[in-house]
């Protein structure tokens, strides 16, 4: 029996607080590029949640051929960095092309493995199965590789919220509550899978805003301390409602400047310093704040 070209995972449901439970599996949310894998024939294939294949990008998976044939599995590609899983470096290894710079980045930053569900085993489908019973059966998978590059994503049960602190504590993405007797529902976001995120505050100074076609404001671009120094950490426009909208929009307008008071690489309408926001991120990249969202305006000079 051959194996499906393609399963699509199956999804979490985001929910706001984490819980006590022994009817469920707490795990962390690993912050990387969710991949399927299957295994066949000596061959394998390697894809994201939308189908795209990722086999050439990740020459360190070769080891997934010498897995059983007729294995199919679900979990996340992770790079680390200083210990912890760096999504930008994640995104690095996602977005190579050229072959030259593909094994440059997997030399310097290899990706981790980290499994978490078993789909197909020797070819016949185990997704109707509880998820303990799947746990069990990946695990045996995982251990019988005896590869550094494939990891069981391990978790508990019961103490849902001491497992949220103690993720929280280690800066984190989250956790995932799974139904320990639940089954894999390809494709589908139910409350089976939950998921709470961890996130941090900062305080930012509004550099500037965006506007529409309409000219009317649609995010602000915002800066904050970096080693003691001023830099653009991006742009913020979830949290933002239409009435805050307006308000800001009116705020920025009586303090209009032609240039940005520091460096910044986006292109916007410019204010004078003077407002300053609260803005909630889940991680500070490289490249600014990942998934921002404006929490409260602070103060104005």
């Amino acid at each position: 029996m051959s194996l499906p070209e393609f399963v699509a995972p199956m999804l979490a449901t985001l929910v706001d607080e984490p819980f006590d439970s022994d009817e469920h599996l707490f795990e962390v949310k690993w912050d990387g590029i969710r991949a399927l894998s299957a295994v066949e024939g000596g061959d394998y294939r390697v894809a994201t949640r939308n189908r795209q294949d990722l086999k050439a990008r990740y020459p360190e998976l070769a080891f997934l051929a010498r897995l059983p044939s007729g294995t199919v599995l679900d979990g996340e590609l992770v790079v680390l960095e200083g210990g912890r899983p760096s999504f930008s470096r994640s995104l690095e290894r996602v977005q190579a092309k050229k072959d030259l710079r593909i094994a440059a980045l997997a030399r310097s930053w290899p990706a981790t493995y980290v499994v978490f569900d078993v789909l197909y085993a020797r070819g016949k489908s185990v997704m109707p199965r509880p998820l303990c019973d799947r746990r069990e059966l990946l695990r045996e998978i995982v251990e019988g590789a005896h590869e550094t590059r494939l990891v069981f994503s391990d978790g508990i049960t019961g103490q849902g919220r001491a497992f949220f602190e103690q993720v929280r504590a280690q800066a984190l993405e989250g956790l995932v509550a799974k139904e320990l007797d639940g089954a894999y529902l390809p494709g589908k976001r139910t409350r089976s899978w939950l998921k709470v995120k961890t996130t941090r505050e900062m305080p930012c100074l509004i550099l500037g805003w965006i506007p529409d076609e309409r000219g009317t404001l649609t995010s602000l671009i915002v800066a904050a301390e970096d080693d003691g120094k001023l830099v653009s950490v991006g742009r913020v426009g979830s949290g933002l409602t239409d009435e805050l909208r307006e308000r800001l929009q009116t705020l920025c307008e009586a303090r209009a400047r032609s240039t940005p008071v520091i460096e910044c690489p986006e292109e916007g309408c410019w204010v004078e310093p003077g407002l300053y926001c609260t803005v909630s991120y889940l991680e500070r990249t490289r490249n600014g704040l990942r998934a921002p969202v404006f929490v409260e305006l602070l103060e104005q000079e």
